[in-house]
């Protein structure tokens, strides 16, 4: 492939790509304002203080109450949320030809995902109000430092455990892709496991690929769509872009961020539930009642933190774009890449940029696009 050729506008239908990310946009904001609306009327309704008397006469004990408690409110939420997840997860992505999944097949995934997440949700929490109960004074200390933890073994795990639940994965094939990507990471010095296909085509059209793991789990994963779609050069490019985050430490550094984040969140928590026990009549700051109150606070502060921890998140991606120019060279085929990823999932290229200062984790493709031009300039 030459030159021009590699940097050939595959740009997508610019009115259905924008049409499709102010529907998901649109629809995401409604749904975040409904899940913040629910437990405020739960609170402040006295559902939550009926449940937990409902919980406490089926509970033996106190554990035992906090248990019951989160299996009902939690299926409470996920029944009241499912026409959200289905009209976001298929029926906007069959519009727009992403899915491929038929309605039995994502309520498949639906099923799985809602059970996984929640598991893990109803765990966590039933560890906080452990530590509510039994260190009252320093549970949120506790607790932060238990979310990292559990962050850490979950970055480990997804990949081997949780990934292959959903998806399928192969070892890609000895070829010249495979030597490519390992020439790479040989070059850049970061170890992995092995590089593998992610049969994505089986559920969308979209593309993706990443660097998932650490330590001995640390891998390379492509979808067989991106595959399909690009170039060998533009495959290299993408993954030393991701391989770039870990040469950046991003992901320690982001870690870093969150957890500073929940350390404030679970710090609020604490002042605001010893001031509010009397107000919403609960029994102590243990009061399994209180859960609302603690969704309600950490939605408020994780909003307020939005548009920082996306401002932060952009300038690391855009770190990681200019490192995988560096090490490859290859601004054409980044350009190339770019276009077609925007072309396949339908990425608007050129957001508002109020929403994209606030909403965006990522650069748009424009600003990706004319900082690989000016990197070239400046090269």
């Amino acid at each position: 492939m030459n030159q021009n050729e590699s940097i050939i506008q595959l740009s997508p239908d610019k009115k259905k790509s924008s049409q499709y990310q102010k529907i998901k946009l649109y629809f995401s904001i409604i749904s975040g304002i409904i899940n913040l609306i629910i437990p405020v009327i739960f609170l402040i309704s006295g559902g939550s203080e009926q449940l937990r008397n409902l919980s406490v006469d089926f509970g033996y004990n106190y554990h035992l109450t906090v248990l019951i408690y989160m299996i009902i409110f939690t299926l409470g939420l996920v029944i009241l949320h499912f026409p959200f997840d289905i009209f976001s997860g298929f029926i906007i992505e069959k519009k727009f030809n992403l899915s491929r999944l038929s309605l039995y097949g994502w309520l498949i995934d639906w099923i799985k995902g809602t059970l996984i997440g929640n598991t893990f949700i109803i765990l966590i929490i039933s560890g906080i109000y452990w530590l509510l109960k039994n260190q009252p004074q320093f549970w949120w200390i506790w607790s932060s430092i238990g979310a990292v933890i559990i962050i850490i073994i979950l970055s480990a795990l997804i990949p081997i455990v949780i990934l292959p639940i959903f998806y399928k994965f192969e070892p890609i094939e000895e070829g010249r892709l495979k030597n490519r990507l390992f020439k790479l990471t040989n070059k850049i010095g970061t170890k992995i496991q092995g590089v593998y296909i992610w049969h994505l085509s089986e559920k969308t059209s979209k593309s993706n690929a990443a660097v998932t793991g650490w330590g001995k789990t640390r891998r390379i994963i492509i979808s067989d769509t991106l595959i399909k779609s690009s170039t060998e050069k533009e495959i290299e490019v993408v993954m030393a872009h991701e391989l770039g985050h870990h040469v950046n430490k991003d992901i320690w550094k982001m870690m870093f961020i969150n957890l500073v984040l929940v350390f404030i969140s679970f710090y609020i928590i604490d002042l605001i539930l010893y001031k509010s026990i009397e107000y919403f009549n609960l029994m102590s700051v243990s009061d399994i009642a209180g859960l609302p109150l603690l969704i309600i606070v950490t939605a408020i502060i994780s909003l307020i933190a939005l548009p920082v921890s996306n401002w932060i998140s952009r300038r690391y991606e855009t770190n990681a774009d200019i490192y995988a120019l560096e090490i490859t060279g290859m601004q054409n085929e980044f350009i190339s890449a770019m276009n077609k990823l925007a072309e396949q999932n339908l990425s608007e290229k050129q957001p508002n940029s109020i929403i994209e200062f606030i909403f965006y984790s990522h650069p748009s493709i424009y600003n990706r696009i004319n900082n690989a031009k000016k990197w070239v300039k400046n090269g």
